[in-house]
């Protein structure tokens, strides 16, 4: 490491330090006044909660902008969203992950893990903004979800999955897919958004430290891939564990292309 790379260590954990409170601050005072101020105003409708998960886009936006200068992260996004109501399913690296989605899906809610509701501050944020409450390991779990899915669905929103359930362990691995999300898709006839999401190097992934994100400028591309359909499957594709087979292939293929560019780069 060049010697000026080491000084600049210490100004970059206070940068960090920084950014993660900055967070905390927001994500605090969108949850527990602007948020609930706007949907009780709207009577808590569903246009209501599109307008409070808007604002919370704003702040997302400024909030990426703001790492971004700071030297902290660079973003590259590939690809389009699809502009209509659907389940997008991504594999999951790094902390940052749904936060970075939100930049381009201002109406996007996710599956949230139970523990969330003992946090202090993303209890209220995961409630007041319409998320779900993610798997315990039942059926009932597995119906409530599927239910929910297709509440926001038919209010418009983008539905994001991380089907892995947990933090991926390295920057190009993926874990086996579970299937509630596959399973929403075909109850629900929505079609199913692959997105890949990679990190150079990985950071804040599984047990990785905030001290380790700072030590350079990292890297995250998020690429969308095609749009898929569960009628355009092979009819022996067309259930919950062919649909997650295909899409966790496209992740694994797309992770593969982009990490090798990557180390062409180097």
């Amino acid at each position: 490491m060049a010697i000026k790379q080491i000084l600049s260590i210490p100004l970059r954990v206070v940068l960090t330090a920084y950014c993660f409170l900055q967070f905390a601050v927001q994500v605090l005072w969108l949850g527990k006044w602007q948020m609930p101020r706007v949907i009780k105003k709207g009577k808590g409708s569903p246009d209501a909660r599109r307008q409070a998960l808007y604002m919370a886009h704003r702040h997302v936006v400024h909030y990426l902008a703001t790492l971004d200068f700071l030297g902290l992260v660079e973003f590259r996004f590939e690809g389009t969203p699809h502009d209509q109501p659907c389940i997008m399913v991504a594999n999951h690296p790094s902390l940052l992950d749904f936060i970075v989605l939100l930049q381009d899906l201002p109406n996007a809610v996710c599956l949230y893990k139970s523990q969330s509701l003992d946090n202090p501050v993303l209890s209220s944020f995961v409630q007041v903004g319409g998320y779900i409450e993610g798997m315990d390991g039942t059926a009932s779990a597995t119906k409530r979800i599927i239910s929910s899915c297709g509440e926001r669905l038919m209010e418009g929103h983008h539905v994001v999955f991380f089907p892995e359930g947990t933090r991926s362990e390295s920057a190009s691995a993926v874990h086996k897919f579970r299937a509630a999300a596959f399973h929403a898709a075909i109850k629900c006839q929505a079609p199913v958004q692959p997105v890949v999401i990679f990190c150079n190097p990985l950071f804040l992934g599984k047990n990785q430290s905030w001290i380790d994100f700072s030590r350079h400028r990292n890297i995250m591309t998020i690429r969308y891939l095609p749009v898929i359909r569960i009628e355009d499957l092979p009819e022996t594709e067309q259930t919950a564990t062919g649909l997650a087979r295909v899409v966790r292939e496209n992740i694994m293929n797309a992770l593969t292309e982009i990490s090798t560019a990557t180390q062409g780069q180097d």
